[in-house]
C-alpha cells in the first residue's frame, strides 16, 4: 500500500526547501548548503522527480509588470444543482482570460479562481463570465502577494 510513498531524510527536506524558494538554484549551491557534492544533490533531486514528489518547476510571475495590477481570489459556487452540467468544470474556468490558476475544491464552494486583471472593469467582465457559466461568486481582492503561504495556527510555515 505504501508504493506511492517516498522516504525523505532531513537533507532531502532541506533540498526541497531550497528548490521551493528558488527552483533555479544550482546543484553546487544546494550542495554547499546541505553538505553534499553537486552530483549527490542531482541524484537526490532526480530520485524525487522520478518518484513524482517534484512534479514541475514554475515561474513565479509578477502580473503587475504585465499591466495586471488587480489581483483577486474568487470563490465559485454553483447557483443551481438542478441543471448541473459540464459548464461547472474547472477546466472551463481556467480558459477565461484573466484567470491565472483555478482549483476544484471541497467545502462551501466548488472552485477557487486566482484572477489577475488590469482594472475593476476587467474584473467585472470576468465575474460576468463566471455568472454566465452558472456560478455565484464571492470575491476577495488581494492586497499584498508575498508569494508565501501564511503560517499555520500551530506556528508552522510553508
Amino acid at each position: 500500500m505504501d508504493d506511492y510513498r517516498i522516504t525523505l531524510d532531513n537533507t532531502d527536506r532541506r533540498i526541497l526547501a531550497i528548490l521551493q524558494e528558488n527552483a533555479r538554484t544550482a546543484f553546487t549551491e544546494i550542495g554547499r548548503a546541505v553538505g553534499l557534492t553537486s552530483p549527490a544533490v542531482k541524484e537526490r533531486v532526480v530520485r524525487m522527480e522520478q518518484a513524482g514528489l517534484i512534479k514541475s518547476y514554475r515561474a513565479d510571475i509578477d502580473y503587475t509588470m504585465l499591466g495586471r495590477q488587480l489581483r483577486a481570489m474568487v470563490m465559485l459556487k454553483v447557483k443551481s444543482y438542478d441543471r448541473l452540467t459540464e459548464r461547472h468544470n474547472v477546466s472551463i474556468v481556467r480558459k477565461i482570460d484573466g484567470v491565472v490558476r483555478a482549483w476544484d475544491v471541497t467545502g462551501d464552494v466548488e472552485c477557487i479562481a486566482d484572477v489577475a486583471v488590469p482594472s475593476m472593469k476587467e474584473l467585472d467582465a470576468v465575474l460576468a463570465k463566471f455568472s454566465a457559466l452558472g456560478f455565484a461568486t464571492t470575491t476577495y481582492l488581494v492586497l499584498e502577494d508575498t508569494g508565501e503561504l501564511p503560517a499555520s495556527p500551530d506556528g508552522g510555515g510553508k
